[in-house]
């Protein structure tokens, strides 16, 4: 049964049979401390890779988050690095703390059609966070870094292999990411995007004529899905 506000009148997603969602931030979140440990973690793997010290790491560290839309892409494209060896490190289910998410899973169940995970980072670990999150039945296909030959959000060949891959028609979709320039893209394409603006992950990047690529922000993702119409 849909929700009040879905009946009375909430956006209408009622052409979406898709539903894509990106996984860091915005299917599960982090609070200050956890992403600063995050990031430390990447910058730790960096420093020993590159023998560096800290400053140096982390301009490297961002620098490829920022040409490249993810640290591994860049240093599978520059450096030789292992990804599986480089997300191992970098990966930290237990300090996530996460749990069964009871008012997420309501929110997924009542969308109509196929739900696609579309992340740069690890599948395995996209897998293990679903599964906690209670919702891993709920998904038909996580489209992972791996899957976009660490090419990842927000390069183009990116978004033409999640479609290949997803088998579905753009228009007939919607993307749900934490940064704006990730759904830039999907925009392009025809897809319907949802901006999940909770002041955390990459949310507080910015694109010129911003305004032009998102449909729809929300600070809260299951209130959100809870609202919209949707098709029987």
């Amino acid at each position: 049964m849909s929700a009040p506000a879905a009946r009375s009148g909430g956006p209408d997603f009622r052409h979406v049979r898709t539903w894509v969602f990106d996984l860091d931030h915005t299917l599960y979140t982090l609070d200050p401390a956890q992403h600063r440990a995050m990031e430390e973690r990447i910058c730790v793997f960096v420093q020993r890779h590159f023998g560096l010290s800290r400053d140096p790491a982390w301009e490297i560290q961002k620098r490829y988050l920022r040409d490249y839309g993810s640290t591994i892409a860049g240093l599978v494209r520059h450096d030789g690095v292992d990804p599986d060896v480089y997300h191992d490190a970098v990966n930290d289910l237990a300090a996530l703390s996460l749990t069964p998410n009871v008012p997420l899973r309501s929110a997924l169940a009542r969308l109509p059609g196929a739900r696609l995970v579309f992340t740069n980072n690890c599948g395995r670990y996209a897998a293990n966070v679903l599964k906690t999150l209670g919702v891993d039945d709920l998904f038909e296909t996580i489209v992972d870094v791996k899957a976009l030959g660490f090419v990842p959000k927000p390069q183009e060949s990116a978004y033409d292999a999640l479609v290949k891959l997803g088998g579905f028609e753009t228009t007939k979709a919607a993307l749900f990411d934490d940064s704006v320039r990730n759904l830039v893209p999907a925009r392009a394409r025809g897809m319907t995007t949802v901006w999940f603006n909770n002041g955390g992950g990459q949310s507080h990047w910015r694109v010129d004529d911003q305004a032009l690529h998102i449909d729809h922000e929300t600070d809260d993702l299951p209130a959100f899905l809870h609202s919209i119409r949707v098709s029987p």
